[in-house]
């Protein structure tokens, strides 16, 4: 192998001359995951496209696929041509064919079925019934849920109220009828939820029957009360607040406040109690008393070894006392 006699000399990280073009694009497209979820990706993306476009969705606008390709660069006019069938097929978007060469009639309304020309398409069959009543079609309610995102249900129950009458195209008349009565019930759920919000709620009957509500008993479960606790102080609570002339504003928050109150006191006399006992045989001295300890220099298991000879001790001794605690600390 012959090795050159001019050896390559390492360029310069400083002379590296960098593009100016910047990776961050100008323009991005957008289009609605759920509508993506429904027709797919690429028909959302196209249709989104599209819409800037049809500006006017009561005509016919002639598309130009050179142009919506030029938008659409990382497609091919062919495959535009072919998702712009699906949509149609989807009954989305109605196509004509158009006298410009290159070019595509759309309309994403329904009135659309009229052609420039003034000459009617052919509507799609109503679907028969047993009763002969008119009935959407399938591809007419698809086009309603995927465009207005009325559920299915509500254009079936429209469907049974429906009268045809002269002067547009049924399936117009259908659509428009769906579109008023829908927007009437978003229109009635909004104003019933707003009478809601502010209906003074009458509160419940407060004598000796009275009980907390289901949050309140969850609250003081949740901070370890007993609740046959909280049910024995319910008629100190109720007696509390009769005679004071009624219960008071938040009776709930104010039982659990009270409930917590007499469960320290509770809890507290447990612990520090006047009245002398016998140890147990499982007795454990509290959590200060190893705190305690640990400030004389005796860790935790020092302490811990020397609790069974202690027990045991005070156990064959058969004497009280008011602190085993205190005198936990004294044999350490």
């Amino acid at each position: 192998m012959e090795v050159s006699r001019y050896p390559i000399r390492p360029t310069s990280l400083n002379s590296i001359t960098m593009p100016s073009v910047s990776l961050i694009p100008d323009r991005q497209l957008t289009f609605s995951p759920e509508l993506a979820e429904t027709i797919g990706l690429e028909e959302a993306v196209l249709l989104q496209a599209l819409g800037e476009q049809l500006a006017d969705r009561e005509a016919w606008t002639a598309i130009s696929l050179a142009r919506l390709q030029a938008t659409l660069s990382f497609w091919s006019i062919e495959h535009i041509a072919d998702l712009i069938g699906k949509l149609v097929t989807l009954g989305i978007l109605q196509q004509r064919q158009s006298q410009t060469p290159g070019s595509v009639l759309l309309s994403a309304s329904a009135e659309a079925s009229v052609s420039a020309g003034g000459v009617s398409s052919p509507a799609a069959e109503p679907e028969p019934t047993e009763g002969g009543k008119w009935q959407p079609s399938a591809a007419l309610e698809d086009l309603i849920a995927l465009t207005h995102g009325i559920p299915r249900h509500f254009i079936a129950s429209i469907a049974t109220q429906f009268i045809e009458t002269q002067g547009t195209e049924i399936d117009t008349q259908f659509r428009q009828l769906v579109l008023s009565r829908w927007r009437e019930a978003q229109q009635s759920e909004v104003k019933a939820g707003q009478s809601q919000a502010f209906e003074v709620s009458v509160p419940p009957p407060f004598g000796k029957d009275w009980v907390p509500s289901q949050d309140a008993l969850d609250i003081l479960a949740q901070a370890g009360i007993d609740i046959v606790f909280a049910e024995s102080v319910r008629a100190e609570f109720i007696l509390y607040w009769s005679e004071r002339g009624g219960p008071p504003k938040e009776v709930n928050s104010r039982f659990v406040e009270h409930v917590r109150r007499r469960w320290l006191k509770h809890t507290s006399q447990l612990h520090h109690s006047t009245e002398p006992t016998r140890i147990p045989r499982n007795w454990q001295p509290d959590t200060s008393v190893y705190e305690t300890l640990s400030l004389a220099g005796i860790t935790e298991s020092e302490a811990k070894a020397l609790l069974p000879e202690f027990v045991m001790y005070w156990i064959d001794s058969n004497e009280v006392h008011t602190s085993w605690n205190s005198k936990f600390l004294q044999h350490v």
